[in-house]
């Protein structure tokens, strides 16, 4: 090797290194420029994207699929998990980095869903193998594609709702008041979610935020945080959100348990009329119209829903243990194909960090099943 060339390769070497120490890479997946440019964006967004693409008959680009290999056996993709319950073609569900927690609710939000989106969304895109071995009905199969449909449709509202809903109760703790977090990397960040989710410039952010302050200030319900900024939002944007009664069901539950806390009768329908007059008459109409139709219907089939709920989780447990212990397998034979010293250590951690994976997974399934013992 001449030596121009090794100091090619040196320089290649050293830019590399250093472009690689200028990048910022986030947990959730998405990676920042040393500008704070967004290079790659977060799993979440990109399966969102991959699933509409799925949903409207599209090419899914820039994310891995189910894919079929020559034996007939599903490809297991590194990072990833699903092959072995979604239909050929579906978009597989990205693993969180960092697990804690509900594990289920994990992999949820790390592809932009809510857990019960993602139930919905794991049972439409079933392949019919694993719906019919588990016991799931064209009834409910279909019922599960209408409203993955919706979902996709309506832009995961739920799922948006929940991340703002979550960072001013984390981001807003340490506050007092709007004034002490107006000029704070906290208000920049819920200001840059408002404009990422509703396209709102810095004004319109600015007062959503202000008025979401001067409501909510100090109060930690994660429900009625959803349906404030909901309202809020809407007021402030002329944005229709529908989330399919997604926030009142969460202000019903919420009140169904402060009522066996209180072991008082609370009326919730009442209760409920009292938060939404708060948002104008706008958001009375629809509360007395299709959406209080929409939570009668829900608690009517409550237990019915509890039972399908309960074999779903079995299910996602059981599909997130068996992935579990396939890329534990994949590192056990990456130890004993090792070429080098340093791609054996290499190794010898990922395998570490599959087997606690693993361990886990089996630990979320155990107490899924010892749960699904107990009758809805």
């Amino acid at each position: 090797m001449t030596k121009w060339f090794k100091n090619l390769l040196i320089i290649i070497c050293l830019f590399s290194f250093s472009y690689l120490n200028a990048l910022t890479f986030k947990s959730d997946g998405s990676v920042l420029s040393s500008k704070g440019e967004t290079l790659t964006k977060s799993f979440a967004e990109r399966y969102q994207v991959a699933l509409t693409q799925y949903i409207n008959g599209e090419e899914i680009l820039d994310w891995p699929i189910v894919e079929i290999n020559n034996s007939g056996n599903p490809i297991k993709k590194k990072g990833f998990m699903g092959e072995k319950l979604l239909k050929e073609g579906a978009p597989l569900f990205s693993l969180p980095k960092v697990l804690s927690g509900d594990p289920v609710e994990a992999i949820s939000m790390n592809n932009g869903l809510i857990q019960e989106n993602f139930i919905q969304v794991m049972l439409a895109n079933s392949s019919e193998e694993w719906s019919n071995e588990k016991g799931f009905g064209e009834e409910i199969i279909n019922s599960a594609k209408d409203n993955v449909n919706n979902l996709v449709s309506e832009d995961f509202q739920e799922f948006k709702l929940t991340i703002l809903s979550k960072e001013f109760i984390k981001e807003t703790r340490a506050y007092g008041s709007f004034e002490e977090i107006k000029d704070t990397e906290s208000f920049t960040e819920l200001s840059a979610k408002l404009n990422e989710f509703y396209g709102t410039d810095t004004d319109i952010s600015r007062k959503i935020i202000q008025e979401k302050f001067e409501r909510d200030l100090g109060n930690q319900s994660f429900a009625l945080n959803a349906q404030s900024f909901k309202n809020i939002i809407q007021d402030r944007t002329g944005i229709l959100i529908n989330d399919h009664g997604w926030t009142d069901n969460l202000v019903r539950d919420e009140l169904n348990s402060l009522s066996e806390e209180l072991g008082e009768e609370i009326d919730i329908d009442n209760e409920l009329a009292k938060i939404n007059e708060e948002a104008g008459d706008a958001a009375m109409d629809y509360a007395n119209s299709d959406l209080k139709q929409a939570l009668e219907e829900a608690a009517n089939a409550a237990q019915a829903e509890a039972v399908n709920d309960v074999a779903t989780r079995v299910a996602a447990a059981e599909a997130y243990a068996e992935s579990a212990k396939v890329a534990r397998q994949a590192a056990e034979r990456a130890v004993g194909e090792a070429a080098s010293e340093e791609a054996r250590e290499a190794a010898l951690a990922e395998l570490e960090r599959t087997l606690n994976e693993e361990r886990g997974a089996q630990d979320n399934l155990s107490q899924t099943l010892q749960e699904s013992e107990t009758p809805p």
